[in-house]
């Protein structure tokens, strides 16, 4: 007479711990692609937002009045951390378009606070049609006033090459329209932060 033997409750423990750890080991780079696929995604649509935002500054200054003498400013200054916190107005003939006069577009970042909560932290757009920019404060700009271009902005730099030196730049202008403006925009989301510095240049 023979004896059926089963599997003991060990053997089978043991069992599955193996076979869950050749499947980890099998599926761990298919993880780690699908990982690297989502970074990648994600750090192209940040690059493509930063992109997109720097084209649309550059549309708007196309529309500046180039006659003027006192088409253009920049207003240098860093908010905490060391990041940049730079106003850009210039003087276009976009409030035409909403049957308005001539007037300042104003691009700078704000942030929400403890009186201005319902603010989304970002970089902003204002336009004062029938006004210079040299009339307007734009440490008293109110985010709820403008509209909000791109959130999560971190880092709005705005200056006037001069040279051919990467050094050779001016962070405070007022004046006409310049040769060309180098824009850089940083973005914070989702605990990472993508960069873009481009130079336009006027015809």
């Amino acid at each position: 007479m023979t004896i059926k033997r089963g599997f003991t409750l060990v053997e089978i423990l043991v069992a599955v711990m193996l076979t869950g750890m050749l499947a980890g080991l099998a599926l761990a780079p298919v993880a780690m692609t699908v990982r690297r696929t989502i970074d990648t995604q994600r750090e192209y649509a940040d690059m493509s937002a930063l992109s997109r935002t720097v084209n649309f500054i550059a549309r708007d200054i196309f529309q500046a009045m180039r006659l003027s003498s006192n088409v253009l400013m920049i207003a240098d200054h860093e908010a905490l951390g060391s990041k940049a916190d730079d106003a850009l107005l210039f003087m276009t003939t976009t409030p035409a378009i909403q049957n308005m006069a001539a007037g300042t577009v104003v691009y700078k970042t704000a942030e929400g606070g403890i009186l201005h909560n319902n603010i989304i932290p970002g970089l902003y757009r204002w336009v004062f049609p029938g006004k210079m920019p040299n009339a307007i404060n734009t440490e008293t700009l109110k985010g709820e006033e403008g509209q909000l271009v791109l959130p999560g902005v971190t880092d709005f730099s705005v200056e006037i090459p001069t040279g051919s030196h990467e050094d050779d730049r001016k962070k405070e202008y007022s004046g006409p329209l310049p040769k060309g403006i180098c824009i850089k925009i940083a973005r914070k989301s989702e605990e990472k932060e993508s960069e873009i510095e481009r130079i336009i240049v006027f015809p």
